[in-house]
């Protein structure tokens, strides 16, 4: 937030004609600019939706999360918010709360046969990096031993213009020709 510091308009009328003072006051301004700065910054990194990567940092060494090279903020910070709300108890409404906070707007169906085989099935249209990763975590934080989780993710392409395939076959021969006579 920015915010616009002025302390010499805090100084009273009668001491406004004093020019040693208003350039000291004038000269602190950049002072308290850095200050609110600061302050907004550890302010914003309190919460998981507003922090900057040292916030997240923080968040991620409180929950025992080791970001990967690949991973963009984003990316880490729904790693720590998925992490940050796992709550007990572990039921099917919680966890497709839990697969409706990753997938965000794609689909995913989950069908469950807990009457002959206690399998789940779940099947997601996940592009962005860590998703997949973040729903085995998931569901291998919440789904009892006992239950077989088999689990698909599909990404649909769509491939437009012309494609050429060729091919040769070729056959070939060694011949080797040996001089007796110096055997």
């Amino acid at each position: 937030m920015n915010r616009e510091v002025d302390i010499l308009s805090h100084l009273p009328n009668f001491m406004e004609k004093y020019q040693e003072p208003a350039a000291a006051l004038k000269a602190e301004n950049p002072e308290f600019t850095l200050l609110w700065d600061a302050a907004d910054k550890i302010l914003s990194n309190h919460y998981i939706s507003t922090a900057d990567e040292y916030g997240i940092g923080r968040f991620e060494k409180m929950l025992e999360i080791y970001p990967t090279a690949e991973d963009t903020l984003e990316s880490r910070r729904s790693k720590v918010q998925n992490r940050w709300n796992s709550t007990l108890p572990y039921t099917i409404r919680k966890l497709i709360e839990r697969l409706q906070v990753i997938c965000e707007d794609t689909d995913f169906r989950l069908q469950n046969d807990f009457e002959d085989g206690y399998t789940l099935a779940l099947n997601t249209n996940l592009e962005g990096f860590g998703k997949v990763n973040q729903i085995e975590e998931v569901i291998a934080a919440m789904a009892p031993c006992n239950i077989r989780v088999i689990g698909k993710n599909e990404i649909g392409l769509t491939a437009e213009g012309q494609s050429y395939f060729t091919g040769v076959v070729s056959f070939s021969e060694v011949i080797t020709i040996l001089d007796e006579r110096r055997a």
